[in-house]
């Protein structure tokens, strides 16, 4: 047996908040069963600590993992800025533990390995999927996942997304946490294992498409890039998009790079661009761009990026092994959010027309989606990607 249950509520005042969560889950739960472990996603507008003590004590015994958001969305309740959503999971059948490794920014291998290490401690058979939380502000998160990975074995699949905060207009400093049981955490990496006979699938699409000539990273450093066949990356962009583009952050973001699996050349990850230096052409990037690499500048149009949320759903629905799956989960970029605007509520909308009527769906916006482009393989970090990930059992 593998059950999933989500609530999710908009009330701004936090005990009233988790009274809302815990009896919506209850009156859903007739069977009365007992949880294993729990996903919670939270605005960080609310008192954090005050809601990870509520949570604690109406399930005082779950495996418990979650982050600040920049919006929630859920079967339940669909797309809310502002919120909260609790996702319990039940089973007799799959185990689920929960870890972390603290001080990323200090060391991130040593605190991958951390994570990993306290979750498995608690299993009892070897994992087969991770979904992982990190904050991403205080340490680049694909050195992570490639430490991770060769820990787990390519096999494993990692999933996920980097916590994340309110983007407002008024807001320059941003802030993130994360959640492990009942600690309230920032500069952590947070894993959930699953061990036992879990059935599962992924989806990873964006609905950006590749523009114009392949490049390869002739040079760069820790998300600069300074050098595409040999020449500076700006005069890429300015051959495409003009010279506009130097001093417009915003359409500067909305190009990606697409940067090519070297072990699967026909996919690829994106990397979004966050500034520009006119006078070097050197441009830094949301994180790495590995040298060696092969790149090619990406477009879209609004409802392309929207139909990327069709193609990840369908694409995970075709692969999964099951008849139907219990639960979904849906990793979602606050870059995506920023450029639907209005029309953000249809990403969850969309994976619930795309999905069977019972499967629960519980998902966030990222700083930074996580997921491999195939399975087996490595897990990347993405930016302005939709990530969808089936959850069920045999």
């Amino acid at each position: 047996m593998f059950k999933a249950i989500n609530s999710h509520s908009s009330d701004p005042d936090t005990i009233d908040a988790c009274s809302e969560l815990i009896r919506q889950i209850e009156n859903q739960n007739s069977e009365q069963l007992k949880p294993i472990a729990g996903l919670l996603f939270s605005s960080s507008a609310h008192e954090l600590e005050l809601l990870l003590s509520e949570i604690n004590k109406s399930y005082p015994e779950i495996q418990l993992l979650g982050c600040t958001t920049d919006g929630e969305m859920t079967s339940f309740g669909g797309f809310v800025e502002g919120s909260i959503s609790l996702t319990l999971f039940y089973s007799d059948e799959i185990e689920i533990s929960v870890g972390v490794g603290y001080h990323t920014s200090q060391d991130p291998l040593i605190s991958a390995r951390q994570a990993i290490e306290s979750a498995r401690a608690k299993l009892n058979a070897d994992p087969v999927l991770a979904i992982t939380l990190p904050d991403g502000l205080t340490a680049h998160t694909y050195p992570m996942l490639i430490e991770m990975q060769k820990i787990l074995g390519e096999d494993v699949p990692i999933l996920g997304g980097t916590s994340a905060d309110e983007v407002l207009s008024t807001k320059h400093d941003y802030h993130t946490y994360q959640f492990v049981n009942n600690e309230l955490l920032t500069d952590s990496v947070p894993i959930m294992l699953f061990s036992g006979p879990l059935l599962f699938s992924i989806g990873v699409q964006s609905g950006w498409s590749p523009l114009g000539m392949n490049k390869v990273v002739t040079r760069e450093d820790d998300g600069q890039l300074y050098e595409l066949d040999g020449e500076p990356p700006l005069n890429l962009y300015q051959h495409y998009l003009g010279k506009v583009i130097t001093d417009n952050r915003a359409m500067l973001g909305s190009f990606p790079l697409a940067v090519y699996d070297e072990h699967n050349p026909d996919q690829f990850y994106l990397r979004v661009a966050s500034n520009a230096d006119s006078e070097t052409g050197v441009m830094s990037f949301m994180a790495e761009v590995p040298e060696g690499s092969h790149v090619q500048l990406t477009q879209s149009i609004r409802n392309q990026v929207i139909q990327g949320v069709s193609k990840s759903v369908n694409d995970a629905m075709n692969f999964y092994p099951g008849i139907a799956p219990t639960a979904a989960l849906t990793f979602s970029c606050t870059g995506r959010k920023m450029a639907l605007g209005s029309k953000t509520y249809q990403e969850i909308q969309l994976a619930m027309d795309a999905l069977p009527e019972q499967t629960t769906i519980s998902g966030f916006y990222t700083f930074g989606e996580i997921a491999p482009l195939t399975v087996p393989g490595q897990s990347y970090y993405h930016n302005a990607t939709f990530v969808t990930l089936l959850l069920g059992i045999a």
